[in-house]
Protein backbone atom coordinates (compact mmCIF):
# COMPACT_ATOMS: atom_id res chain seq x y z
CA UNK A 1 0.00 0.00 0.00
CA UNK A 2 2.73 2.49 0.68
CA UNK A 3 4.75 1.83 -2.32
CA UNK A 4 1.58 2.10 -4.47
CA UNK A 5 1.21 5.72 -2.37
CA UNK A 6 5.00 6.66 -2.82
CA UNK A 7 4.44 6.09 -6.76
CA UNK A 8 1.23 8.05 -6.82
CA UNK A 9 2.72 10.82 -5.13
CA UNK A 10 5.47 10.90 -7.81
CA UNK A 11 2.72 10.87 -10.47
CA UNK A 12 1.15 13.65 -9.05
CA UNK A 13 4.35 16.02 -8.85
CA UNK A 14 5.25 15.22 -12.18
CA UNK A 15 2.24 16.15 -14.00
CA UNK A 16 2.28 19.40 -11.66
CA UNK A 17 5.65 20.03 -13.22
CA UNK A 18 4.26 19.58 -16.69
CA UNK A 19 3.42 22.18 -18.79
CA UNK A 20 0.94 22.14 -21.86
CA UNK A 21 2.15 22.76 -25.58
CA UNK A 22 -0.03 24.85 -27.93
CA UNK A 23 -2.14 21.80 -28.82
CA UNK A 24 -3.01 20.89 -24.99
CA UNK A 25 -1.10 18.09 -24.62
CA UNK A 26 1.42 17.97 -21.05
CA UNK A 27 5.19 18.34 -21.68
CA UNK A 28 7.00 16.99 -19.23
CA UNK A 29 9.37 19.53 -17.46
CA UNK A 30 12.82 20.41 -19.61
CA UNK A 31 16.05 19.06 -17.14
CA UNK A 32 17.04 22.37 -14.96
CA UNK A 33 20.60 21.30 -15.07
CA UNK A 34 23.30 22.06 -12.66
CA UNK A 35 24.33 25.47 -11.48
CA UNK A 36 27.93 26.38 -12.25
CA UNK A 37 29.76 28.30 -9.80
CA UNK A 38 33.17 29.96 -10.76
CA UNK A 39 36.17 28.01 -10.43
CA UNK A 40 39.46 28.89 -9.30
CA UNK A 41 43.43 27.52 -9.39
CA UNK A 42 42.26 24.75 -11.78
CA UNK A 43 44.81 22.20 -12.51
CA UNK A 44 44.82 21.87 -16.66
CA UNK A 45 48.46 20.81 -16.63
CA UNK A 46 52.21 20.20 -15.63
CA UNK A 47 55.08 21.64 -17.44
CA UNK A 48 58.82 22.02 -17.05
CA UNK A 49 60.29 25.18 -16.09
CA UNK A 50 63.30 27.03 -17.26
CA UNK A 51 65.32 25.38 -14.75
CA UNK A 52 63.98 22.06 -15.18
CA UNK A 53 61.71 21.45 -12.31
CA UNK A 54 57.46 20.72 -12.88
CA UNK A 55 55.29 23.25 -11.61
CA UNK A 56 51.45 23.03 -11.89
CA UNK A 57 49.63 25.02 -14.61
CA UNK A 58 46.54 26.74 -13.14
CA UNK A 59 43.10 28.72 -14.55
CA UNK A 60 40.41 30.33 -13.23
CA UNK A 61 36.78 29.83 -14.85
CA UNK A 62 34.36 32.67 -14.85
CA UNK A 63 30.80 30.96 -15.57
CA UNK A 64 27.76 33.81 -16.92
CA UNK A 65 25.49 34.89 -13.94
CA UNK A 66 22.47 32.09 -13.55
CA UNK A 67 24.87 30.02 -15.44
CA UNK A 68 23.67 25.81 -15.67
CA UNK A 69 24.75 22.95 -17.53
CA UNK A 70 21.37 22.72 -19.49
CA UNK A 71 22.93 25.17 -21.96
CA UNK A 72 26.24 25.72 -23.88
CA UNK A 73 27.93 28.98 -23.93
CA UNK A 74 30.88 30.14 -26.10
CA UNK A 75 34.16 30.06 -24.45
CA UNK A 76 36.77 33.36 -24.02
CA UNK A 77 40.86 32.35 -22.77
CA UNK A 78 42.24 35.57 -21.65
CA UNK A 79 46.00 35.48 -21.46
CA UNK A 80 47.73 38.33 -19.36
CA UNK A 81 50.99 40.08 -20.21
CA UNK A 82 54.00 40.77 -18.27
CA UNK A 83 56.70 40.69 -21.10
CA UNK A 84 57.11 36.67 -19.98
CA UNK A 85 58.74 37.55 -17.06
CA UNK A 86 56.02 38.77 -14.45
CA UNK A 87 52.10 39.11 -14.47
CA UNK A 88 49.54 36.60 -13.20
CA UNK A 89 46.15 35.14 -13.98
CA UNK A 90 44.67 37.05 -10.99
CA UNK A 91 45.01 40.37 -13.32
CA UNK A 92 42.41 39.65 -16.07
CA UNK A 93 39.85 39.28 -13.52
CA UNK A 94 38.04 42.48 -14.47
CA UNK A 95 38.55 41.33 -17.80
CA UNK A 96 36.94 37.87 -17.50
CA UNK A 97 34.02 39.50 -15.22
CA UNK A 98 32.91 41.41 -18.02
CA UNK A 99 32.54 38.23 -20.91
CA UNK A 100 31.25 36.40 -18.62
CA UNK A 101 28.25 39.08 -17.63
CA UNK A 102 28.31 39.27 -21.44
CA UNK A 103 27.57 35.77 -22.13
CA UNK A 104 30.73 33.80 -22.03
CA UNK A 105 32.37 31.25 -19.99
CA UNK A 106 35.63 33.37 -19.59
CA UNK A 107 39.15 31.58 -18.37
CA UNK A 108 42.06 33.19 -17.26
CA UNK A 109 45.42 30.86 -17.71
CA UNK A 110 48.65 30.77 -15.98
CA UNK A 111 51.26 30.13 -18.19
CA UNK A 112 55.58 29.24 -17.75
CA UNK A 113 57.41 32.61 -17.57
CA UNK A 114 61.38 33.31 -17.61
CA UNK A 115 63.32 34.66 -20.02
CA UNK A 116 67.01 36.02 -19.90
CA UNK A 117 66.33 40.26 -20.42
CA UNK A 118 70.23 40.66 -19.37
CA UNK A 119 71.20 44.45 -17.51
CA UNK A 120 70.03 47.56 -19.22
CA UNK A 121 68.27 47.92 -22.53
CA UNK A 122 68.46 45.77 -25.52
CA UNK A 123 70.73 42.47 -23.79
CA UNK A 124 68.13 40.06 -23.66
CA UNK A 125 69.19 36.43 -24.70
CA UNK A 126 66.88 36.82 -28.01
CA UNK A 127 67.13 32.95 -28.16
CA UNK A 128 65.39 32.28 -24.33
CA UNK A 129 62.71 34.96 -25.85
CA UNK A 130 61.92 32.58 -28.04
CA UNK A 131 61.87 29.69 -25.46
CA UNK A 132 59.65 32.07 -23.87
CA UNK A 133 57.19 32.26 -26.71
CA UNK A 134 57.19 28.87 -27.38
CA UNK A 135 56.26 28.03 -23.64
CA UNK A 136 53.78 29.96 -23.54
CA UNK A 137 52.32 28.94 -27.17
CA UNK A 138 52.27 25.13 -25.42
CA UNK A 139 50.52 26.20 -22.16
CA UNK A 140 47.91 27.86 -24.36
CA UNK A 141 47.19 24.42 -26.44
CA UNK A 142 47.35 22.39 -23.24
CA UNK A 143 45.03 24.90 -21.21
CA UNK A 144 42.37 24.72 -24.43
CA UNK A 145 42.96 21.30 -24.63
CA UNK A 146 41.99 20.54 -21.06
CA UNK A 147 38.84 23.27 -21.45
CA UNK A 148 37.89 21.33 -24.31
CA UNK A 149 37.65 17.49 -22.41
CA UNK A 150 36.04 18.90 -19.88
CA UNK A 151 33.29 20.80 -22.54
CA UNK A 152 29.92 18.63 -20.56
CA UNK A 153 31.27 19.77 -17.12
CA UNK A 154 32.05 23.54 -18.00
CA UNK A 155 28.82 23.44 -20.30
CA UNK A 156 31.23 24.63 -22.89
CA UNK A 157 29.77 25.16 -26.34
CA UNK A 158 33.08 24.11 -28.47
CA UNK A 159 31.69 25.34 -31.58
CA UNK A 160 32.86 28.84 -30.26
CA UNK A 161 35.97 29.12 -28.82
CA UNK A 162 37.96 32.62 -28.73
CA UNK A 163 40.86 33.77 -27.84
CA UNK A 164 42.49 37.32 -26.06
CA UNK A 165 45.11 38.84 -24.14
CA UNK A 166 47.49 41.68 -23.65
CA UNK A 167 51.01 42.38 -24.40
CA UNK A 168 53.38 39.22 -24.21
CA UNK A 169 49.62 37.27 -23.35
CA UNK A 170 48.57 38.90 -27.12
CA UNK A 171 51.31 37.05 -28.57
CA UNK A 172 50.40 33.86 -27.31
CA UNK A 173 46.97 34.25 -28.15
CA UNK A 174 48.02 35.20 -31.88
CA UNK A 175 50.46 32.86 -31.89
CA UNK A 176 48.16 29.98 -30.81
CA UNK A 177 45.26 31.54 -33.54
CA UNK A 178 47.49 31.43 -36.50
CA UNK A 179 50.44 28.91 -35.61
CA UNK A 180 49.63 25.32 -35.77
CA UNK A 181 52.24 22.34 -34.90
CA UNK A 182 53.42 22.17 -38.19
CA UNK A 183 53.91 25.98 -38.90
CA UNK A 184 55.52 26.09 -35.11
CA UNK A 185 58.43 23.86 -36.40
CA UNK A 186 59.53 26.66 -39.10
CA UNK A 187 58.64 29.60 -36.68
CA UNK A 188 60.37 28.32 -33.97
CA UNK A 189 63.46 26.16 -35.04
CA UNK A 190 65.01 23.55 -33.11
CA UNK A 191 62.31 24.27 -30.18
CA UNK A 192 60.27 21.09 -31.41
CA UNK A 193 62.69 18.84 -30.46
CA UNK A 194 64.42 20.90 -27.66
CA UNK A 195 60.90 21.30 -25.61
CA UNK A 196 58.24 19.09 -27.05
CA UNK A 197 55.43 19.62 -29.83
CA UNK A 198 52.75 22.37 -28.82
CA UNK A 199 50.09 20.09 -28.87
CA UNK A 200 52.06 17.41 -26.72
CA UNK A 201 53.44 19.62 -23.94
CA UNK A 202 51.65 19.85 -20.29
CA UNK A 203 48.97 17.25 -20.66
CA UNK A 204 48.38 14.23 -22.75
CA UNK A 205 45.30 14.91 -23.75
CA UNK A 206 44.54 14.67 -27.57
CA UNK A 207 41.30 16.97 -27.52
CA UNK A 208 40.70 19.17 -30.59
CA UNK A 209 39.86 22.58 -30.85
CA UNK A 210 39.52 25.34 -32.89
CA UNK A 211 39.31 29.26 -32.82
CA UNK A 212 37.00 31.51 -34.21
CA UNK A 213 38.05 34.99 -33.38
CA UNK A 214 40.77 36.08 -31.36
CA UNK A 215 41.27 39.72 -29.06
CA UNK A 216 44.90 41.04 -29.29
CA UNK A 217 45.53 44.14 -26.88
CA UNK A 218 49.12 45.64 -27.78
CA UNK A 219 50.35 42.29 -28.49
CA UNK A 220 52.00 41.50 -31.68
CA UNK A 221 52.90 37.90 -34.11
CA UNK A 222 56.58 37.27 -35.36
CA UNK A 223 55.39 38.09 -38.78
CA UNK A 224 52.24 38.76 -40.76
CA UNK A 225 52.50 36.24 -43.61
CA UNK A 226 51.94 33.24 -40.84
CA UNK A 227 48.36 34.65 -41.23
CA UNK A 228 46.96 32.87 -44.57
CA UNK A 229 43.85 32.27 -46.74
CA UNK A 230 44.05 29.09 -44.85
CA UNK A 231 44.28 30.16 -41.03
CA UNK A 232 43.02 33.67 -41.18
CA UNK A 233 40.35 34.43 -38.45
CA UNK A 234 38.54 37.43 -37.02
CA UNK A 235 40.38 39.68 -34.97
CA UNK A 236 39.62 43.11 -32.81
CA UNK A 237 42.37 44.66 -31.49
CA UNK A 238 43.22 47.62 -29.11
CA UNK A 239 46.92 49.23 -29.51
CA UNK A 240 48.72 52.44 -28.76
CA UNK A 241 50.13 54.70 -32.15
CA UNK A 242 53.66 55.60 -29.35
CA UNK A 243 53.83 52.10 -28.32
CA UNK A 244 57.69 51.45 -28.17
CA UNK A 245 57.60 48.04 -26.55
CA UNK A 246 55.38 45.81 -29.14
CA UNK A 247 55.00 48.04 -32.87
CA UNK A 248 51.47 48.84 -33.15
CA UNK A 249 52.57 48.38 -36.96
CA UNK A 250 55.86 46.93 -37.62
CA UNK A 251 59.21 46.95 -36.10
CA UNK A 252 61.43 45.42 -33.56
CA UNK A 253 60.61 44.36 -29.99
CA UNK A 254 61.42 47.41 -27.67
CA UNK A 255 62.70 49.32 -30.60
CA UNK A 256 65.78 47.14 -30.26
CA UNK A 257 67.66 46.60 -33.31
CA UNK A 258 68.81 43.08 -32.18
CA UNK A 259 65.48 41.65 -31.07
CA UNK A 260 63.20 40.26 -33.52
CA UNK A 261 60.61 41.86 -36.07
CA UNK A 262 56.97 42.28 -35.14
CA UNK A 263 54.02 42.56 -37.16
CA UNK A 264 51.55 44.61 -35.06
CA UNK A 265 47.65 45.34 -34.83
CA UNK A 266 47.74 47.51 -37.59
CA UNK A 267 50.05 45.24 -39.96
CA UNK A 268 47.47 42.28 -39.16
CA UNK A 269 45.03 44.53 -39.93
CA UNK A 270 45.95 45.18 -43.62
CA UNK A 271 46.69 41.23 -43.82
CA UNK A 272 43.12 40.42 -42.70
CA UNK A 273 41.50 42.90 -45.43
CA UNK A 274 43.60 41.00 -47.82
CA UNK A 275 41.68 37.55 -46.96
CA UNK A 276 38.00 39.48 -46.26
CA UNK A 277 38.05 38.43 -43.11
CA UNK A 278 35.95 40.53 -40.10
CA UNK A 279 38.65 43.16 -38.35
CA UNK A 280 38.63 45.67 -36.52
CA UNK A 281 41.24 48.05 -35.08
CA UNK A 282 40.74 50.16 -32.19
CA UNK A 283 43.89 52.80 -31.96
CA UNK A 284 45.25 55.48 -29.57
CA UNK A 285 46.81 58.33 -31.37
CA UNK A 286 49.30 58.92 -27.97
CA UNK A 287 48.86 55.70 -26.31
CA UNK A 288 52.16 54.01 -25.57
CA UNK A 289 52.06 50.29 -24.06
CA UNK A 290 48.95 49.47 -22.22
CA UNK A 291 45.82 50.15 -21.46
CA UNK A 292 46.25 53.94 -22.26
CA UNK A 293 42.30 55.55 -22.70
CA UNK A 294 40.92 52.34 -23.55
CA UNK A 295 38.85 51.12 -20.19
CA UNK A 296 38.22 47.65 -19.53
CA UNK A 297 34.90 47.64 -20.05
CA UNK A 298 35.38 49.43 -23.06
CA UNK A 299 37.36 46.93 -24.78
CA UNK A 300 35.82 43.68 -23.28
CA UNK A 301 32.29 45.07 -24.30
CA UNK A 302 33.13 45.61 -27.89
CA UNK A 303 34.98 42.66 -27.79
CA UNK A 304 32.18 40.29 -26.54
CA UNK A 305 30.01 42.51 -29.20
CA UNK A 306 32.50 41.52 -32.10
CA UNK A 307 32.62 38.27 -31.31
CA UNK A 308 28.75 37.60 -31.40
CA UNK A 309 28.23 39.21 -34.80
CA UNK A 310 30.66 36.74 -35.74
CA UNK A 311 28.37 33.92 -33.75
CA UNK A 312 25.70 35.16 -36.30
CA UNK A 313 27.45 34.93 -39.21
CA UNK A 314 27.00 39.11 -39.66
CA UNK A 315 29.43 40.73 -41.97
CA UNK A 316 31.71 43.30 -40.17
CA UNK A 317 33.08 45.92 -42.74
CA UNK A 318 37.00 46.53 -41.81
CA UNK A 319 37.34 49.47 -39.45
CA UNK A 320 40.53 51.24 -38.32
CA UNK A 321 39.04 53.59 -35.36
CA UNK A 322 41.02 56.02 -33.54
CA UNK A 323 40.18 57.26 -29.83
CA UNK A 324 37.56 56.16 -27.19
CA UNK A 325 35.13 55.56 -30.42
CA UNK A 326 32.54 52.29 -29.70
CA UNK A 327 32.74 49.90 -32.82
CA UNK A 328 29.89 48.10 -31.56
CA UNK A 329 27.06 49.62 -33.45
CA UNK A 330 29.27 50.48 -36.39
Amino acid sequence: MMRYLFQLFILVLTIIGCKKSDNGILVPPSDPGMPLVNQMNVQYGVAPDTSGNNVNLLLDIYFPPAATTAKKYPLFVMIHGGGYVGGDKNGNADECRVMADSGFIAVTINYRLGWRKGAGNCNGDTADLNKAMYRGLQDAHAALRFLVSKKNEYAIDENWIFIGGSSAGGNIALNTAYINPMVAMQAFPGLNTLLGAINTSGNSLTTSFSIKGVCNMWGALKDFSLVSSGNAIPQISFHGMMDNVVPYDFGRFQNCPNYILMSGSLSLHRQLVRFNKSVITHLSITGGHGHVEFSVPFMMSNTACFFKKIMKSTTVSPLVITGVVNSCNM
